[in-house]
């Protein structure tokens, strides 16, 4: 492509032909540790958060699972009404759509089997999800077991609350590269999830929505519907397809049985609602109370922590075991 072409391009297409580069570039330099590069992407799903992060840190602290589950349902509902009002292409399909490649110059990059995420690409929901989730731990982990522990001194605590910031810039970065690698995003796509990633961050320093009532648990979850449901509304009245990028990735998708059903906007919904009012009723039962004030120790620790994994598997087969020819014919 002549350097002229380049310059007369808009802002979008040349962050995408960029993206493409980099992208290129990651998949001929980290080829040997594909595997890894593959599975951060899997890890830092989206599901990943109801499945498998909130268990865990809900054994670690009812309050801290709390804060970490309500960040990531907001982190979800605000991703999904970005990703309407801003649209986006994906890398694996734009570079099948754009007339700036032609059969010689057309990049030749591997997809991964979670790359055919079908959802359009502005923000990437991975970087807003695992920004505001793990920010949740980070602190929750800091504040509540190494500053308040009596067998360190203030030196050690500071050194090991800087590792724990440390290895939470460095799982971003890992995401960051992931998300790249398997052509999900487009370099400013994860930029703008970092940055939008914010929304769950109040729930590390505001109590209020650990403390709900059950009538303020079924208004929230009504609300989270509610306006997806509105915004969904809007977009068919004025004739646009809230479902655009569905065709786009049964298309370009190497394997059209890699487009899931849980990308899907409804299925979304459904998630987060459920579990916005799934927790605002937990948490305001009076079983909770009883909880809170049973003593923990060591192994009723551990055991809280195994059950809620199993469970969250469970429900993770559960939904890998949904059907997808429906939306693969």
């Amino acid at each position: 492509m002549q350097e002229l072409d380049i310059e007369a391009l808009g802002v979008t297409d040349r962050w995408n032909l960029k993206s493409v580069e980099v992208i290129s570039s990651l998949q001929h330099h980290l080829e040997p540790y594909e595997s890894w590069v593959v599975q951060a992407s899997v890890l830092g799903d989206n599901r990943e958060a109801f499945t498998f992060f909130f268990p865990l840190l809900a054994g670690l602290g009812n309050e801290l699972g709390a804060q970490a589950l309500w960040a990531s349902l907001l982190v979800e509902w605000s991703n999904l009404l970005l990703k309407w009002i801003f649209k986006g292409d994906r890398p694996y399909w734009w570079i099948g759509e754009t007339p700036l490649y032609n059969d010689e110059t057309q990049p030749q990059l591997r997809q991964f089997p979670n790359t055919c995420e079908s959802g359009p690409g502005t923000p990437s929901g991975h970087l807003m999800m695992n920004v505001a989730l793990f920010y949740v731990a980070s602190k929750g982990i800091t504040r509540h077991f190494i500053w308040k522990s009596k067998a360190l001194n203030t030196c050690q605590k500071g050194i090991l609350s800087a590792t724990v910031y440390s290895v939470y810039l460095m799982w971003i970065g890992v995401i960051f590269v992931s998300r790249l690698y398997i052509q999900a995003h487009f370099i400013h796509q994860n930029i703008l999830g970092i940055i939008a990633g914010k929304p769950g961050h109040p729930t590390s320093y505001h109590d209020g929505l650990v403390r709900l009532s059950k009538v303020q648990a079924v208004i929230l979850a009504c609300f989270l519907f509610g306006t997806v449901m509105s915004a969904y509304s809007l977009l068919i009245c004025y004739g646009m397809d809230p479902l655009w990028s569905l065709p786009l990735a049964l298309k370009h998708c190497t394997h059209p049985e890699y487009v899931k059903i849980d990308t899907q906007p409804f299925y979304i919904v459904m998630r987060f609602t459920g579990a916005a009012l799934g927790l605002g009723l937990g948490l305001s039962s009076d079983q909770r109370y009883v909880v809170l004030n049973t003593p923990r120790n060591f192994i009723r620790t551990i055991l809280t922590i195994k059950g809620g994994i199993l469970i969250g598997r469970m429900v993770a087969m559960i939904q890998a075991s949904l059907p997808t020819s429906r939306y693969c014919s």
